[in-house]
């Protein structure tokens, strides 16, 4: 895809079941918000971090240009931090992610971004549930979309883009670049959290190589017969 595209960081919400701000929460001494943007950042042109009224974001080191904008709708859920970070992008394309998935790979983001084609957004679908905080959209439709929907008085994601072009991305298209979708995951609690530091002890499985695809496939093949 040749067409710019902006990554938007949700971060604004109201962590009730982490129980404290979830960007400023510490992985192995990085703030999540700070995984999260390092793997976002090789795939995107620029950087729109959304915040609650008055959120403090953690100190990232090194820093990166992103620019800040602060949730218009506070109560209203990842729908408005989108709408605002729709507005805030200078680009035509955006990849939305929220600040508790640190272990996001920058394969992932490029996957679902370059499968957006003639779509108006690409959603995974992780284990028959879609990932809005994890896709692709264009700016404009999304945008008008999105403010319609709060407009109306919704909240969901997933109903702001019924009337939208939306590909839903399924497992086997990811599971190439990230064999145990570890991107999907999120640290909603601190036991979630506990749960992904420990994943970081353990080695991800690892790609067959399409060879050693092809070659599991025709023994599968033998023996069928």
């Amino acid at each position: 895809m040749t067409e710019g595209v902006t990554g938007i960081i949700v971060a604004g919400g109201l962590s009730r079941r982490f129980g404290s701000d979830k960007a400023s929460a510490s992985l192995r001494g990085r703030p999540l918000l700070q995984w999260v943007r390092d793997a976002l950042a090789p795939a995107v042109d620029e950087i729109v971090i959304v915040t609650a009224t008055g959120q403090t974001l953690p100190p990232m080191h090194p820093a990166v240009p992103a620019t800040v904008v602060e949730d218009r709708e506070p109560e209203r859920g990842p729908l408005a931090g989108l709408a605002a970070g729709f507005e805030a992008a200078a680009s035509p394309v955006c990849f939305a992610t929220s600040c508790d998935a640190p272990l996001l790979r920058t394969a992932v983001v490029e996957r679902i971004i370059g499968a957006l084609g003639n779509h108006d957004a690409v959603v995974p679908e992780i284990d028959g549930f879609q990932q809005p905080l994890a896709a692709a959209y264009r700016r404009e439709p999304c945008l008008a979309a999105a403010e319609a929907a709060l407009v109306g008085g919704g909240n969901r994601v997933i109903d702001a883009f019924t009337d939208v072009d939306v590909l839903a991305l399924g497992e086997d298209h990811l599971t190439r670049v990230d064999p145990d979708l570890r991107s999907f995951r999120n640290a909603n609690t601190p036991e979630e959290l506990a749960a992904i530091a420990a994943l970081l002890d353990s080695p991800a499985p690892a790609t067959p190589s399409p060879r050693r695809k092809r070659a599991r496939a025709r023994t599968k093949s033998r023996r069928r017969h």
